[in-house]
């Protein structure tokens, strides 16, 4: 087992962070914005990034992750959103992207996670796969007028929208890609999740 250094320590207590209040992000990410920080760190202070991560205490990583909580507060981090007002209308057809993207995107977040970290990726995306899923196979009979839209919580479409856009990030950015898909399909797979994130976090703007 490789030797667990500072940057993994950190980008433990950042993750579990943002789990308490029911939010996900990919470790490759975390770990972009802590080095960031130690980085502005040094810069601000003039010493070295060796010194600057003495300053970067458990404490303050979880004050990055409280702030980007506040950053995705339209997301409604810990709340139910099966319960949450629905008032986004999609096709069916956009149902069927989003659901087919965020499978995509579950497969490529799922090859750069480590191996103890899986059961948290697959918990993660299924959750709003299943929301998805349930919100559709109970608008039939509530929706019985307008068989052609179904309506979601802006907040869960906003959350797909983020776990894909992180997906098509790490596609574009050199992260593994899933098995059976080559590279030369990267720069595809990678322009195909960010359309399909923009256009979901698109539509949301307009609620």
């Amino acid at each position: 087992m490789p030797r667990r250094t500072w940057l993994d320590s950190k980008i433990d207590v950042f993750l579990e962070e943002l789990a308490a209040s029911s939010m996900h992000l990919d470790r490759q990410r975390a770990g972009e914005l802590i080095t960031g920080q130690v980085r502005a760190v040094a810069t601000r202070m003039r010493v070295t990034e060796a010194t600057a991560r003495t300053y970067l205490d458990d404490e303050l990583v979880k004050d990055m992750a409280r702030r980007m909580l506040f950053d995705v507060a339209g997301e409604r981090p810990g709340a139910d959103l099966m319960e949450a007002p629905r008032t986004v209308p999609l096709s069916l057809a956009i149902v069927g992207i989003t659901v087919a993207a965020l499978a995509e995107a579950m497969q490529v977040r799922a090859a750069n996670e480590p191996p103890d970290h899986l059961g948290d990726v697959i918990t993660t995306y299924a959750q709003t796969l299943s929301g998805l899923g349930q919100i559709t196979a109970g608008a039939a009979p509530e929706q019985a007028g307008h068989p052609a839209e179904i309506l979601f919580p802006p907040a869960l479409l906003r959350r797909a929208a983020r776990y894909i856009g992180g997906a098509a990030d790490l596609a574009a950015n050199g992260g593994k890609l899933p098995d059976g898909i080559p590279e030369t399909a990267r720069h595809q797979l990678a322009a195909t999740l960010r359309r399909d994130a923009d256009g979901l976090t698109a539509i949301t703007a307009t609620d």
